[in-house]
């Protein structure tokens, strides 16, 4: 328990003192955190959106509105939850330590200390579905335990709130392997698996009716905003994304090969740690969760055409709780001088990840902090120019904009369309509206206006078109 505690502990640290508290809100962020949040009115929610960030973040933003105060809170959510979902682990593996080890590798990667304070869902649908697979076992291995089958429950209750769409990725293989592995044949295993499910889906599905014209047309919105379904080979968007962006859309940055590095130990460890519970009697405590790894993994391989790091963090937690036994077993399998010897080559190499891990890390950090620092400039542009609420941002980038404009975002194009080009149109005769484009010209309906350039950005091509009546007159 005592090295799990000093995992979640450092989890935390590394996420702070990387990721400063005062880091401002990303664009998802901005979505998730209006929803409750004091500071602008509502931004649109899509449709593969889910409330389980905003049930999360609920809690700190509609009291504060205060990124530190919403940063502390989520730091500490994420190392509590990284605590419980490998503790489960450690009542399953023959050691106890190795669910600390898994912890840690995972806790080591630059994306999870990178979105440990973040307001998304990715780090606790990762942490769900660790916990879900590790209860699922052990209700499986002891009937009668009842708190496995509530962890169960509730594990999928997270996921299903989280990521619905990830959630069924879960559920697939578990619901699976009651039907097909007699050791799993247990209805109130498959009981469990579908309330769990059920429970935490239902408020999307609700939602689906009452916001989106019905389940089936959500569905098919989701898969517009995805950029349509269907077979699309994603490997290589996925590898490049290794080391950033946090969102390859299109996909055309170049990956540097050492950030594939620790994917090569990961192949190389998983059949050690699978072929080492095969030998300990406790196959499944393996083979199962690499099952569900792959299963997650599926989509975002698969099925659609772009990538971003987070996408496959509930694979990684998966993944590693092998590849933790495979390195213990590596450790252990020899004596004296060769395991020493070899010691001395793991340390080298975790040395090596670790340098590489945090390289990738502040690179991304620093990035972020000039591109939402961008969004806050122009906010200070509007601002004065006189945009101040009530008021209208429409165009490239416009949420985030209006977000710290303290404005409303309305799009009449694009994934986040959420008004017609006729109502915004009208919009703009009555209210304060404007129109963000970078390296493009206004719309029809704005081509009068005057062209207000930004300065100080970290790129060029953005610009404002206001109203003339708006942009004479800078306060």
């Amino acid at each position: 328990m005592r090295p799990l505690l000093a995992v979640c502990v450092l989890f935390a640290v590394a996420s702070l003192v990387a990721v400063p508290a005062t880091l401002r809100l990303g664009w998802d962020e901005v979505v998730y955190v209006s929803q409750y949040g004091t500071h602008a009115p509502p931004a649109f929610m899509s449709a593969p959106r889910s409330r389980g960030v905003t049930l999360l973040v609920g809690p700190v933003a509609s009291w504060l509105d205060s990124t530190v105060a919403l940063r502390l809170f989520l730091t500490a959510t994420a190392a509590v939850s990284l605590g419980l979902a490998f503790w489960v682990w450690s009542r399953l593996l023959p050691q106890p330590r190795v669910a600390a080890l898994a912890a840690g590798l995972y806790a080591s990667l630059w994306i999870a200390v990178f979105y440990a304070n973040a307001a998304m869902p990715n780090h606790y649908m990762a942490m769900a579905a660790v916990a879900a697979v590790g209860c699922f076992l052990l209700a499986a291995a002891e009937p009668g335990r009842f708190g496995a089958y509530l962890g169960l429950v509730a594990a999928l209750v997270v996921a299903a709130l989280m990521r619905p769409a990830d959630a069924f990725w879960l559920g697939l293989p578990l619901l699976g392997s009651t039907v097909v592995v007699p050791a799993f044949r247990r209805r109130r295993l498959a009981a469990a698996l579908v309330t769990g499910l059920a429970v935490g889906g239902a408020p999307w599905v609700v939602e689906a009716e009452t916001r989106y014209g019905g389940l089936v047309e959500r569905i098919r919105q989701a898969g517009h905003v995805q950029g349509g379904t269907g077979l699309a080979f994603s490997l290589p968007k996925v590898v490049a994304t290794l080391d950033g962006p946090i969102l390859c859309r299109p996909c055309d940055s170049p990956l540097h090969w050492p950030a594939a590095l620790w994917w090569v130990a990961l192949a190389m460890l998983v059949p050690l740690g699978v072929r080492a519970a095969r030998r300990g009697g406790v196959s499944s405590t393996a083979w199962l969760p690499v099952a569900v790894a792959g299963s997650m993994a599926v989509p975002y391989l698969f099925l659609i055409a772009y990538s971003a790091p987070r996408f496959l963090m509930p694979a990684y937690g998966l993944a590693l709780v092998p590849a933790a036994s495979g390195l213990a077993a590596l450790l252990t399998a020899t004596s004296g001088t060769w395991r020493r010897a070899l010691t001395a080559v793991v340390a080298a190499g975790c040395a090596g990840h670790l340098a590489i891990q945090s390289g990738i890390l502040l690179h991304v950090v620093a990035e972020q902090v000039r591109g939402r620092g961008d969004w806050a400039r122009i906010a200070e542009t509007l601002r004065s120019h006189g945009v101040r609420p009530p008021c209208v941002v429409t165009g490239h980038e416009a949420i985030p904009v209006a977000y710290y404009s303290r404005c409303r975002a309305l799009e009449d194009r694009g994934y986040n369309r959420n008004v017609s080009t006729t109502r915004l149109r009208q919009v703009a005769r009555s209210a304060s509206v404007a129109v963000l484009v970078k390296d493009a010209g206004p719309p029809d309906w704005a081509r009068g206006w005057q062209r207000v350039p930004v300065r100080g950005l970290s790129t060029s091509g953005w610009a404002l078109y206001l109203p003339r009546r708006a942009a004479a007159a800078p306060n």
